[in-house]
């Protein structure tokens, strides 16, 4: 059963033999706690379960995750009480079952990785753009976690110097920059929101602001301003982590073409790969792809632990998909 706690919906999954076989969703009211919505969420699983054993739970959390302790140990403007919850013992009591926990990124990834658009590759980068922008990186066929479980999250890095305020505390932050939760205030406070298409819809995302961009001054800018953040990090990620592919998933993604003809030329101008071309794909799994990371790392992890001659090394284990 994988759980994948985004910033608008909260998705979870049945995944059985490689594949998600239900699904459903709930709204995510961060701002409420997490403590709140335990309930609502166990019975969500049963729901899903429909009477099935459940082997092994899978979270996938917008935050710094201490894989060993499985808990979450820092978390920005979601879920203020995550920190304080202890998983583990959720899963247990619910359904006996195992618990793994892992950053949203790096599960998406995994779940690309072995199931999708980087099926093969020991050099992957992918950049989820949606409500936040996540970041995460397999190099030498290792999905990296860092001494700290903050590797490659990089949609931190600074790419405007002195620029907008992160809930990080850094400023210049590519998700401050050019994310779906910084841009209604981004639109609301330019002088041309009045007069854009912008002000009569209920909530402002980047399929309005590409819808319109043609049309509208205010949309073309705030979507031109995207367009040279989401690049610049993508060279950046490129030059820190020497990917063969480079994924691009979340909801801005749907914007196609749009997005990705734009990522493509920077990407051939301004990265410096004297060996050739990174690819760029767009994210395969969609929705389902940290759902199947995170079946795909329960399964590493019990077979691991079922081999007493060999200890673990969790912080670099390969997963495989079994699809």
């Amino acid at each position: 059963m994988g759980i994948d706690l985004g910033g608008t919906r909260i998705k979870a999954g049945v995944v059985e033999n490689g594949r998600v076989t239900a699904r459903s969703e709930l709204a995510s009211d961060s701002a409420a706690g997490l403590g709140p919505k335990l309930a609502a969420l166990g019975e969500l699983v049963d729901t899903l379960a429909a009477g099935r054993t459940v082997h092994s739970v899978g979270m996938a959390m917008p935050g710094i995750v201490d894989r060993r302790s499985r808990r979450l140990t820092a978390i920005n403007a979601k879920w203020s009480d995550a920190t304080e919850i202890d998983f583990p013992a959720w899963a247990a009591a619910g359904w006996g079952a195992p618990l793994i926990i892992e950053n949203d990124a790096v599960a998406a990834l995994a779940g690309e990785w072995r199931c999708g658009a980087g099926a093969g590759a020991d050099g992957v980068v992918m950049m989820t753009l949606g409500t936040g922008i996540g970041v995460s990186a397999v190099v030498d066929g290792r999905l990296l976690h860092g001494s700290h479980g903050q590797a490659a999250i990089a949609g931190h890095l600074t790419v405007v110097a002195g620029g907008r305020q992160c809930t990080c505390g850094n400023r210049g932050c590519a998700e401050a920059e050019a994310s779906t939760s910084v841009l209604p205030g981004l639109a609301r406070s330019d002088r041309r929101f009045a007069t854009s298409t912008l002000a009569t819809v209920d909530a402002i995302d980047y399929s309005h602001v590409f819808q319109d961009a043609e049309i509208d001054p205010l949309c073309r800018d705030l979507r031109d301003r995207a367009l040279e953040v989401w690049s610049a990090l993508a060279v950046s990620l490129v030059h820190a982590y020497d990917p063969e592919i480079l994924i691009v998933g979340g909801g801005i993604a749907a914007a196609g073409d749009a997005l990705f003809a734009p990522l493509s030329d920077y990407l051939t101008h301004y990265a410096w790969t004297p060996w050739g071309k990174v690819t760029l794909r767009a994210s395969e799994c969609g929705a389902d792809a940290a759902v199947l990371g995170l079946a795909a790392i329960a399964e590493a992890e019990i077979r691991s632990s079922s081999r007493p001659s060999r200890k673990p090394d969790d912080s670099t284990m390969k997963v495989s998909c079994f699809i």
